[in-house]
């Protein structure tokens, strides 16, 4: 399958935002269901990354393409910019804030932060992940960058085995409680690699065309 890579554009939003909210595991739901009236969690994502704010923007996804046809995306950005993005608790319930407090305090200081990481079903177990993160891991050299880090559900197995075979390494447990719009147990794991002893970030990152 011929799988081609490019930066995100601002047309991409709409599925940029599909694709966090299906790699969330229920994460977008939860956070931004019913936030604001007449709008879907996607909805919500759509004009933020429209509006190209940093860190939640279209111009931070790479995304990979199978004739014309958008299949995956990555999102990410310096580690420093993980956290409750500027106006959520203006937006958002005191209790849903509270509930992922400790998974957006969860960071890799001073690394490349993964941020969504999404495939549609049609396009997955075809390596089309793998492509995105060594894109990322580029993209985070180029930015000068030694560490890259992610966060993801300790029960979302073939997941961990891929993070695992691209040599990132568990960091540390972040706790995050089930609820039925979240329905995954063991919280989650921040984890971090180190670019200069693996394999990924070889490649260059996806500031043209790649």
């Amino acid at each position: 399958m011929g799988i081609s890579y490019r930066p995100g554009r601002r047309e991409d939003s709409p599925q940029l935002a599909e694709l966090i909210e299906i790699s969330s595991g229920g994460v977008v739901e939860y956070l931004y269901r019913n936030a604001v009236p007449g709008d879907s969690p996607v909805q919500i994502l759509t004009r933020s990354l429209e509006r190209d704010r940093y860190p939640l923007t279209y111009r931070n996804a790479i995304v990979a393409e199978h004739c014309g046809e958008i299949a995956g995306m990555v999102l990410s950005f310096p580690s420093r910019f993980h956290g409750m993005i500027t106006g959520m608790n203006a937006v958002l319930p005191h209790e849903r804030i509270e509930h992922m407090r400790s998974f957006y305090e969860a960071r890799v200081e001073g690394s490349w932060y993964i941020d969504s990481l999404g495939v549609y079903e049609l396009f997955r177990r075809k390596r089309i992940a793998t492509g995105l993160i060594e894109r990322a891991a580029g993209r985070a050299r180029e930015e000068g960058y030694r560490i890259m880090s992610l966060i993801v559900f300790a029960d979302n197995i073939p997941a961990l085995n891929l993070y695992r075979s691209l040599g990132f390494q568990v960091q540390r447990r972040v706790e995050l409680g089930e609820n039925e719009l979240i329905p995954h147990t063991g919280g989650c794991l921040l984890l971090r690699l180190d670019l200069l002893s693996g394999t990924l970030g070889r490649l260059g990152g996806c500031t043209g065309s790649c």
